[in-house]
């Protein structure tokens, strides 16, 4: 069985959300006590996104599950504010073991040889290098954090590679070979879409673009380059 993208779960959190909310607006169902439930799915989702990740990517993660248990807790009166405020110590130690992590997963190459890619960044930061023969595409998604892809070393198969992009308050950096055509279908909201590459004088349009960008950008930017 084919695994969930975050970008799908994402998405379908969203939905969710959004449909509870129409219900309750227009009168037809009360879901007060179903929308106190709502960081329940973001917490849900940082755990599926650290375990679908192999545990490599863990700043933003499990940042977004300590974050929203915490929502969870005062929404439900587990906690209060007076509590929390006893505790605020705990954020600069959280912080403090953020850097930590950070500056060593950045000491790791996260160098791929894989041909499809599933890269989120909610709340924090997240980069990949691929390296492949025949990249297919996949999801980048970023909100309130940034990604960052660098498709340099890689190549495309006989039909166009397809990336789906969403970014909400967020941004996310493509590189791609410099000899590659793009063929961008994204809708910028309040945000921007910069096609930064060099422009070859000699180069001529392929019959078929090496890669496609589909999506979506609100409050964010999306930067391409080569």
């Amino acid at each position: 069985m084919k695994k969930l993208s975050n970008q799908i779960i994402f998405g379908i959190i969203l939905l969710i959300i959004g449909v509870l909310f129409l219900l309750r607006s227009t009168g037809i169902y009360n879901t007060g006590n179903l929308l106190s439930y709502v960081p329940s799915l973001f917490i849900i989702l940082g755990i599926y996104s650290l375990i679908k990740s192999g545990f490599k990517s863990i700043s933003g993660p499990v940042t977004m599950i300590i974050i929203f248990t915490v929502i969870q807790l005062l929404v439900l009166g587990v906690i209060t504010w007076s509590t929390l405020a006893s505790w605020w110590p705990l954020v600069i130690i959280l912080i403090g073991a953020g850097i930590i992590i950070n500056h060593y997963q950045r000491d790791k190459s996260k160098v791929y040889t894989r041909d499809n890619i599933d890269l989120m960044a909610i709340l924090g930061e997240a980069q990949n290098t691929i390296k492949s023969s025949a990249f297919k595409g996949g999801d980048l998604t970023a909100v309130l954090g940034g990604v960052e892809l660098d498709l340099r070393d890689s190549q495309t198969g006989p039909e166009p590679a397809i990336i789906n992009v969403t970014v909400l308050l967020g941004g996310a950096e493509i590189r791609v070979p410099d000899d590659w055509d793009l063929k961008i279908n994204v809708v910028p909201v309040l945000g921007g879409v910069d096609d930064n590459r060099t422009r070859m004088s000699n180069s001529s349009p392929k019959e078929k673009p090496d890669l496609i960008i589909n999506g979506m950008v609100a409050l964010g930017g999306l930067d391409i380059h080569d």
